[in-house]
């Protein structure tokens, strides 16, 4: 199998992968959060860099190995809620999965050269880590719809004792509020 030829150098560099790809990962936060997150080895003092870099670690082992999909699901997971909370596009919050495309490229490049990979054997990896980047958005979009939805409530409740303790006023109309929320709401059905 092809997969399992790539699984073989996945392991071998494996290493070298998660220290470049978590680098990857990092350079797409500002210049001053790069810094906090390099030291991600410490999870007291970094507890978010350190369970980005555990949950990549993981990653990359399921790659290398049984290529569980719901253990790859539940650390994707993990990075992405992080990741929606920090309010960034979606394509900026899944673009270190395709990352890792170019990222595996080089580190193998002297095993390309040599024709003990192939471009083939490369391409077929990479139709799998398209399909775990989808996966990724999806997991990244209804992050952000449960975010949206916890606004929406807690405007809703706010709004709710206020006017209770007769401190508006003038009554806040809360129908766009209700709109949108039921509009998320029969999206997320």
């Amino acid at each position: 199998m092809k997969q399992e030829k790539i699984a073989v150098y996945l392991e071998k560099y494996h290493d070298t992968l998660l220290e470049e790809w978590f680098e990857l990962l990092i350079k797409s936060y500002p210049e001053e959060s790069v810094k906090y997150f390099e030291k991600h080895k410490n999870a007291f003092t970094n507890p978010v860099g350190s369970n980005i870099y555990m949950a990549m670690d993981h990653i990359l082992r399921e790659l290398a190995g049984e290529r569980d999909a719901d253990k790859i699901y539940t650390e994707l997971q993990m990075i992405l809620k992080i990741r929606a909370v920090q309010d960034m596009k979606a394509s900026q919050a899944v673009s270190f999965i395709m990352a890792f495309k170019p990222l595996l490229a080089k580190v193998l490049d002297k095993e390309i050269k040599h024709g003990e990979i192939t471009w083939s054997d490369l391409e077929d990896f990479y139709g799998y880590v398209d399909t775990i980047a989808l996966l990724g958005l999806d997991i990244y979009v209804e992050s952000r719809e449960l975010i949206y939805k916890l606004r929406i409530e807690q405007i809703k409740q706010t709004n709710d004792i206020l006017e209770k303790a007769n401190l508006l006023n003038e009554k806040v109309d809360t129908s766009t509020f209700m709109r949108c929320s039921n509009y998320i709401e029969k999206e997320g059905e």
